[in-house]
């Protein structure tokens, strides 16, 4: 076949293709209401049968001002007019544009339409979008929450592994806490307050065995020493000093991974703790810190005797303090004392104990400035009860300086048995008084292994030779008996029940 062939099919095939009409896409039918400016348009399907496309027309008709032509139940057609309107046909609010891509927006039905567009179809809709961008919307939202889902997926992934890896470096952790022996412990000397908590700890541990030391937030609110935060630093001494180690009763809680994740950290608040290398090690070296708090001479040895003792008056403050609150709340159901007193509370029991007053006979003032402070309340009636927890501040300064100014005998109460001292306040007691016993003209002059001075001849055990230390009196000496005083009402206040 030539080339003048082939060009003469190739043309005829061309006029064929150019003679056969192309298929038309079938059109919907539009409508546009009111006809002088249409508010609504309204599209029905091209397939629609003649009564539903007549349906439709009386369905969406709007008056001029943009209202319903005729009410649904008024078109007079058999069936339900909504829904054979709705499947066949829909609207398009030409005065509502959409709010994101400002197209009108289409509706389904008559109460979208007016939901949208206002009674009269005419309403700005800021609040809605056409149906592209609905769906753009809601593909965009199904996409968030995927994306969601998949962080938290990821998220709880990593947290169960953080959790995984955090077990593991907790048993790694109490496995060593738990290795730990006396070897290397070692007295921080430079620390009296320190060396003192650790006397009251083993004390408390020999009359628990068994049991852990409890945590500062399982001691509650008075702690050791009466002081949470002192607590948490002299604690940390004493384990940087191999004292003491983690128990493995310590809870999961109270660990915590380092920044790095390759190490852990602990609240000392919630941490139990268990005595390095036992009771029995642990009361040898009780044994020795008090001796040289004893013995111990120079400024050094001075200091850390004061040391001591303004440890034991500060807790003891602080457990006067916190009983005449007690008293407040739970007997009289008044407030504590105020934040704006309460430093002058501190001030006036130091005074009480300054003088020579016993904690007990410190009790019994409390007992009876807060007994006043709530009677003064009752004569008082314009009164309330945070100034009747003032007033007992005022009361308990009272009360001392007339003691002090009459030597009056003041009856010793024990605290009742709701009153939670700190725990340490028994044992740092008897070390105090140890150490005082020593010092005690009356048990010197008593003592026959020392001189006048309470010192004897010794061998200083490190070089072998003569030495002159402080004696610590090891025959029994009597106690001195004190004088029965006899009985002074110095307040008209009455004793208490059960103080």
């Amino acid at each position: 076949m030539g080339k003048r062939e082939r060009r003469r099919k190739r043309e005829q095939a061309k006029r064929k293709s150019q003679a056969q009409p192309r298929p038309t896409t079938p059109q919907p039918i539009i409508l546009e209401y009111p006809e002088e400016a249409p508010r609504i348009r309204v599209v029905i399907k091209h397939d629609a049968p003649e009564d539903a496309q007549k349906v439709s027309a009386l369905y969406w008709e709007v008056k001029t001002n943009g209202s319903w032509a005729r009410t649904v139940g008024s078109i007079g057609v058999s069936g339900d007019v909504g829904a054979v309107a709705t499947t066949y046909s829909h609207a398009v609010l030409l005065c509502c544009p959409c709010a994101n891509c400002s197209e009108p927006i289409s509706v389904t039905n008559r109460s979208w339409a007016n939901k949208v567009g206002g009674k009269y179809l005419d309403a700005e809709a800021p609040a809605y979008l056409c149906w592209d961008c609905s769906a753009v919307q809601k593909r965009q939202e199904t996409e968030r929450r995927q994306r969601l889902a998949e962080e938290k997926r990821a998220e709880q992934e990593r947290e169960k592994q953080e959790a995984e890896e955090l077990a593991r470096l907790i048993a790694d952790a109490i496995e060593d806490e738990e290795g730990k022996s006396e070897a290397i412990s070692r007295l921080p000397e430079d620390n009296t307050p320190a060396l003192a908590l650790y006397v009251a700890l083993v004390s408390h541990a020999a009359h628990n065995p068994g049991k852990a030391l409890p945590s500062i937030a399982g001691t509650g609110s008075t702690g050791w020493t009466g002081d949470p935060a002192q607590d948490r630093e002299l604690l940390l001494v004493l384990y940087g000093a191999n004292l003491l180690a983690v128990s493995q009763e310590t809870p999961a809680q109270a660990f915590s991974l380092a920044r790095g994740g390759d190490d852990i950290t602990f609240v000392a608040e919630e941490v139990v703790w268990r005595l390095v290398g036992g009771i029995p090690i642990a009361q040898e070296r009780v044994r020795e810190i008090t001796y040289r708090l004893q013995t111990e001479p120079g400024p050094r040895g001075s200091e850390a005797r004061k040391a001591v003792a303004a440890l034991v008056e500060q807790i003891e403050v602080t457990n006067v303090a916190a009983y005449l609150n007690g008293l407040l709340t739970k007997k009289y159901g008044y407030p504590e004392v105020p934040e704006a007193r309460r430093e002058e509370l501190t001030d006036v029991i130091r005074k009480g104990f300054s003088h020579g007053y016993t904690p007990g006979q410190m009790i019994c003032f409390a007992w009876r400035a807060a007994d006043s402070a709530a009677a003064w309340k009752e004569r008082n009636a314009r009164m309330g009860p945070p100034e009747a927890a003032s007033a007992s501040v005022t009361s308990l300064n009272g009360k001392i300086d007339k003691a002090i100014e009459l030597h009056h005998a003041v009856p010793e109460y024990e605290p009742p048995r709701w009153h939670a001292s700190p725990l340490a306040l028994g044992s740092l007691r008897r070390l105090h008084a140890d150490i005082q016993w020593v010092y005690n003209r009356e048990v010197v002059e008593a003592c026959t292994h020392c001189d006048h001075h309470g010192l004897k001849d010794t061998v200083h055990p490190e070089t072998g030779t003569g030495a002159v230390w402080r004696c610590t009196h090891p025959v029994g000496i009597p106690a001195q008996q004190q004088e029965e005083e006899e009985p002074n009402w110095w307040d008209d206040a009455p004793e208490p029940a059960d103080p």
